[in-house]
């Protein structure tokens, strides 16, 4: 078998080098000949569904807790006196990058 040329043409572009574009070669050859079989049984057999993973969302984010915020606070390094007075005038530190209020190409 022949592949499309398109795949042929991403595979070289992928590659790095002959040697790596031989190997990847083999790896798709050896792919296409003998699948998996385990990929197999896993096409065949659809997964069972737990009922309750349909009916009750897992919530990615909690709201920290005040006694997380407490501890984040203490753990914070304190601010040296050049950043409380750059603060205080309304500049960030030199170090300091906002996050542009539009995307840039």
């Amino acid at each position: 078998k022949q592949l499309p040329k398109d795949e042929v043409e991403s595979l070289v572009i992928q590659t790095e080098g002959v040697k790596s574009l031989i190997g990847c070669l083999h790896a798709v050859t050896a792919a296409r000949e003998k699948p998996h079989p385990e990929i197999r049984e896993n096409e065949t057999k659809p997964a069972p569904r737990k009922r309750a993973d349909s009916t009750c969302p897992i919530p990615d984010g909690l709201p920290k807790t005040q006694e997380e915020l407490e501890e984040e606070e203490a753990a914070r390094m304190p601010d040296s006196p050049f950043t409380r007075l750059l603060r205080s005038k309304g500049r960030h530190p030199a170090w300091y990058s906002q996050a542009p209020d539009h995307e840039t190409d």
